[in-house]
């Protein structure tokens, strides 16, 4: 990884960079933006150079990625890189006598190291454990106590804490008095897709960041190098992304990616149909079935659905839909619901994209987004909007 690597955001790049030359960074940073825009990927990237054992390394603002520390930053084993995610509390207890609850530990520690294995793949991955209650109290008083520590090689220890506002109240209290004085020679970098769920008082203490979604032609950009697909599948994977290249990615390796959007699409039209509520709760019972990502694919698809209907209804003689082996279903779409709030429709889908991200019932969040999607689309009922 190197700036060169970190898809767009120049303008948040050339920021840190000049900071980093001119040896005036602050003492925590909040990185704010969409999820899979290069949020995470940037911070590790600050934190290598902060650490580079070139001597031009800070002058430059720009680590040579071949030494030793460079080298440990690559594999997420530098000593002085701590990162703070969501995990399983049970990881943070003692190694149980029971063998029961041991061989439970023994699968946490197993899913951990996948989820650094894949960071280590691909710095755009969010690690976050399926059962996951948030970023703990003890995972934050850890931290607190690694901060005592000077770093090693007198460089600087970087602390990036992944999707911060899943801190529980006593979680955050106890960073914020850390925030409040904090070690010099330690760098908090907070990254967070929803920044106005943090404390306003963290938010205070941080140097605030925001990030960009990515465009259509920066995600094919960075598919290119990476993928020798064709051009048509790097456009259906970056238009399908919305602005999220980890996504993008996913969708570029999914076979199975059109069957989702077949049931995005079924749960329209059994959503849309009063004689069809038998079929709705039976759809609902497979999405809820799924994987998270599968399940967050699908809304994926619903979105991008969406976008075909709206560029429809806008230009009904043009023909750039993404979906374009459905486009007799995205133009009876449009005919039959001309007058359909699609601008709420899309925030309902990613209100229950959210959701389903933080472990939320799918069972319920599909059934009320059946039952708020079939209201503004049939313009049933006048829009709500969610706090």
């Amino acid at each position: 990884m190197s700036w060169n690597t970190i898809l767009g955001q120049e303008k948040q790049k050339e920021v840190l960079r000049r900071a980093i030359r001119l040896g005036r960074l602050p003492n925590a940073y909040l990185f704010i933006g969409p999820e899979g825009v290069g949020k995470e990927a940037t911070a590790l990237e600050v934190a290598k150079v902060l650490n580079c054992d070139s001597p031009d390394a800070l002058a430059n603002a720009e680590a040579c990625g071949v030494c030793a520390s460079c080298q440990k930053f690559a594999d997420l084993t530098h000593p002085n890189l701590e990162l703070v995610f969501p995990v399983e509390g049970i990881l943070l207890e003692p190694i149980s006598e029971s063998s029961s609850k041991r061989e439970k530990q023994e699968e946490a520690l197993e899913k951990l190291k996948q989820l650094y294995d894949e960071k280590r793949r691909n710095p755009y991955f969010t690690m976050q454990m399926d059962k996951a209650m948030g970023i703990l109290t003890k995972q934050i008083e850890l931290l607190i106590d690694k901060s005592l520590f000077k770093p090693s090689g007198e460089k600087k220890r970087v602390f990036i804490i992944s999707q911060a506002e899943r801190m529980n109240q006593e979680s955050a209290n106890k960073l914020l008095k850390l925030l409040e004085e904090p070690p010099r020679y330690v760098l908090f970098i907070l990254v967070s897709s929803r920044p106005e769920q943090l404390l306003p008082t963290i938010v205070s203490r941080c140097q605030p960041i925001r990030f960009s979604a990515l465009s259509t032609v920066q995600i094919r950009e960075g598919l290119k190098r990476i993928s020798s697909q064709s051009d048509a599948e790097l456009d259906f994977a970056a238009r399908f992304a919305r602005g999220n290249f980890f996504q993008a990615q996913k969708v570029l390796n999914d076979s199975a990616l059109k069957e989702r959007r077949d049931r995005a699409l079924n749960l329209l039209r059994f959503a849309l149909s009063p004689q069809k509520q038998l079929e709705l709760m039976r759809e609902i019972e497979t999405l809820a079935k799924q994987t998270r990502d599968e399940q967050l694919q699908t809304l994926a698809a619903m979105l991008l659905f969406f976008q075909d209907v709206e560029r429809t209804l806008a230009a009904p003689s043009k023909s750039d839909i993404l979906n374009q082996d459905v486009a007799d279903a995205v133009n009876r779409f449009a005919q039959n619901f001309p007058n359909a709030d699609f601008e709420q429709a899309t925030r309902e889908v990613e209100h229950a994209r959210y959701a389903i991200s933080r472990n939320a019932n799918p069972t319920l969040t599909f059934t009320a987004l059946a039952i708020r999607l079939k209201s503004l689309i049939r313009n049933e009922l006048p829009s709500l909007q969610h706090s």
